[in-house]
C-alpha cells in the first residue's frame, strides 16, 4: 500500500482520554476497554463530541479515570491509512521512512484519529501523527516545559 506523508503545524486537540496499556495483540480489546469509560461519562454530560476515540471538542467535566487531555502542538508527520487498524504498521513505517529522507527525527510521540466506522475495512480511515523534533528540541518536550512536568 503506497501512503501520501505530509508535513503540518498541527494544534493541540482537546480529548477525553483514559490511560491504558496492551500487548500488541490484546490492543483492539483494549482500545474498546478504554472507549467503555470514556463514552458514558461524555454521553452523561452531553458533551459535544468529534470522531471515535481520540478527537473531542467540547467541554467536559473530568469524572474518574476520564480526564482532559491535549495532543502535541507543532511540527508533526502525517498520513492516511485505509484498512484494517491491525495492519497500520505500513502507515508508521512510510513516516519513518519520510523523516530518514527529509532529514527529519521524530519525538516518540505519536497518535491515532480514527474516522467513522464502516463495515468494510477498506472505508475505514485512520489518521496518523507523528510529533517531530525542532530545532534540537521535541514538541513534547516543550509541552512538558510549560506544564512544569
Amino acid at each position: 500500500m503506497e501512503y501520501e506523508v505530509t508535513l503540518e503545524d498541527v494544534l493541540p486537540r482537546q480529548l477525553a482520554a483514559v490511560r491504558g496499556g496492551a500487548s500488541r495483540a490484546d490492543l483492539s480489546r483494549t482500545i474498546l476497554k478504554l472507549l467503555d469509560k470514556v463514552w458514558p461519562v461524555l454521553r452523561a454530560q452531553h458533551a459535544k463530541t468529534g470522531h471515535n476515540v481520540v478527537m473531542y471538542f467540547g467541554e467536559f467535566v473530568d469524572a474518574g479515570d476520564v480526564r482532559h487531555s491535549r495532543t502535541p502542538a507543532g511540527s508533526a508527520v502525517t498520513t492516511a491509512h485505509w484498512g484494517e487498524y491491525s495492519e497500520m504498521a505500513g502507515a508508521y513505517a512510510a513516516l519513518e521512512r519520510w523523516c530518514v529522507a527529509n532529514g527529519r527525527r521524530q519525538t516518540g510521540t505519536s497518535w491515532e484519529v480514527y474516522g467513522d466506522w464502516a463495515d468494510d475495512p477498506k472505508e475505514r480511515r485512520t489518521d496518523i501523527y507523528a510529533a517531530l523534533i525542532v530545532g534540537g528540541v521535541s514538541t513534547t518536550d516543550s509541552l512538558r516545559f510549560k506544564l512544569g512536568r
